[in-house]
């Protein structure tokens, strides 16, 4: 008995559905999983008849093989009788046993053969080793046998009720990210779901994706962040900027006393422990999956923000650009089911004369960034107080934030697939890159995480 062939099993279940009804077990295998070629051809006779619903037998078989082969069948022909006229092979109680051999073998060539043509791409100079990596581990997490089991009624039901549970007691609490309004609108983000944030250029999206990742990482969760905008010190910059009070051209020139050195050292002390890791050198999306997969597999991911879509690429060429954006975002979406992970994708939105509030209509141009997404959030900076995002009872507050150089900005939940769509507005200081929520009255009850999470944690 070989690893990559029981030539013994293959007999013995061809002998079995020749001598059985075993139209259910015969479904579970393909030609493929036979070794030997003899075998491939009389059990494909035998799955299209099953497929056909006629009676499976020596006889009919080898009418079968005549009718499709004429006399290129002798070989199988002889093959089939001596297979259906063996009497040592066991009843049919044993045909399932036999299955997960045939499969079990046919899996181990399968890998062994992927292996194999890796090992013949890496060969060639042409071909870039990660993209040969990435396609070998796509093909072998195909082959997992379990992949697509089906679940019951009940299974599906108990599952969702342990995570309710766990939910109700605080052990699995929702990602949220920082901004009050947003989460209880959206109660926070979800692993298996892919998130969409989109806004005109220079609104804002680097600060929402960071302050999302914040408010994640101190919900509990783990947070990587893609940026291919801003290296490590930029970035960094911009942490420290938000974490003190150190005047942010200071940061810029480097001219600090020593009060701004106090600062820093405490941020530094402070967000250094925040679980949040980050990958600037990830240009292509094919990359960047294999090693959010690493950081799956490690337990170290759950969450992925992605800053921006527009601006990754992709090793495979297309000659229309918003082919290549629709293969990124299915990328993504991929990644939030296939890692039970939250994708934050930013999304840049075309610019506009008038600066209004990003659509649906207008994302829906960008590839199958709309349709892939579970939810999509977009952010609006109102030029006049008469903007219909700006809050009636905001428009005398919007002229005195003008004055003293703050941003108001609208926030638009405009699509949730598990949850209610709807509008807020928050206050940005762009010199402190500092959120904060405008409280009303009438406001929306706040979501909590297990530790505080403050309004004002975000960047521009």
């Amino acid at each position: 008995m070989g690893a990559f062939n029981n030539d013994l099993v293959e007999r013995g279940a061809l002998n079995i559905m020749l001598n059985f009804d075993c139209q259910s077990e015969i479904v579970q295998l393909t030609p493929e999983d036979f070794y030997d070629p003899l075998h491939q051809v009389i059990f494909s006779v035998i799955q299209a008849m099953a497929a056909e619903k006629k009676p499976i037998d020596l006889v009919t078989a080898d009418a079968a093989l005549t009718e499709k082969l004429g006399q290129a069948a002798k070989p199988a022909e002889a093959r089939l009788l001596e297979i259906a006229t063996n009497s040592t092979f066991p009843g049919r109680f044993m045909l399932k046993e036999y299955i997960d051999i045939i499969k079990s073998c046919s899996l181990r060539r399968r890998i062994y053969l992927t292996l194999e043509q890796g090992k013949k791409d890496l060969s060639e100079d042409g071909n870039d080793p990660a993209a040969v990596l990435e396609a070998m581990r796509q093909q072998l997490r195909d082959m997992v046998i379990t992949r697509h089991a089906w679940k019951s009624m009940q299974t599906v039901l108990m599952e969702t009720f342990e995570a309710l549970d766990k939910k109700s007691k605080g052990i699995e609490a929702s990602m949220l990210s920082g901004v009050s309004g947003l989460d209880s609108i959206t109660a926070g983000f979800h692993g298996g779901e892919f998130t969409i944030i989109g806004a005109r250029p220079a609104v804002g999206k680097s600060a929402f994706g960071a302050q999302v990742a914040l408010g994640a990482s101190r919900s509990g969760y783990k947070v990587g962040i893609c940026s291919r905008e801003m290296t490590a010190v930029q970035y960094g910059t911009r942490i420290y900027a938000h974490a003190t009070d150190v005047d942010p051209k200071k940061l810029r020139t480097g001219q600090l006393d020593q009060d701004d050195w106090m600062q820093i050292a405490q941020a530094l002390n402070l967000y250094g422990q925040q679980n949040i890791c980050f990958i600037f050198t990830a240009k292509y999306i094919e990359d960047l999956r294999m090693e959010v997969q690493r950081k799956v597999d490690s337990g170290e991911m759950d969450m992925l923000v992605v800053d921006y879509i527009q601006q990754m690429q992709t090793k495979q060429r297309f000659d229309k650009d918003y082919l290549r954006i629709a293969y990124i975002s299915k990328m993504l979406k991929d990644m939030s089911t296939d890692f039970n992970i939250s994708v934050v994708g930013l999304a840049q939105v075309g610019r506009q004369a008038d600066a209004s509030m990003p659509t649906l209509a207008e994302l829906r141009g960008s590839g199958d960034l709309e349709q892939d997404a579970d939810n999509v959030i977009f952010l609006h900076r109102p030029s006049e107080a008469t903007d219909k995002y700006v809050h009636p009872r905001d428009r005398e507050l919007f002229a005195s934030m003008k004055q003293s150089g703050l941003q108001y900005i609208a926030i638009n939940v405009a699509k949730q697939r598990q949850g209610e769509i709807g509008t807020l507005a928050v206050a940005f200081n762009p010199g402190r890159m500092r959120y904060t929520m405008i409280e009303r009255e009438d406001a929306p009850k706040r979501l909590t995480a297990p530790t505080p999470v403050p309004d004002s944690d975000a960047f521009a």
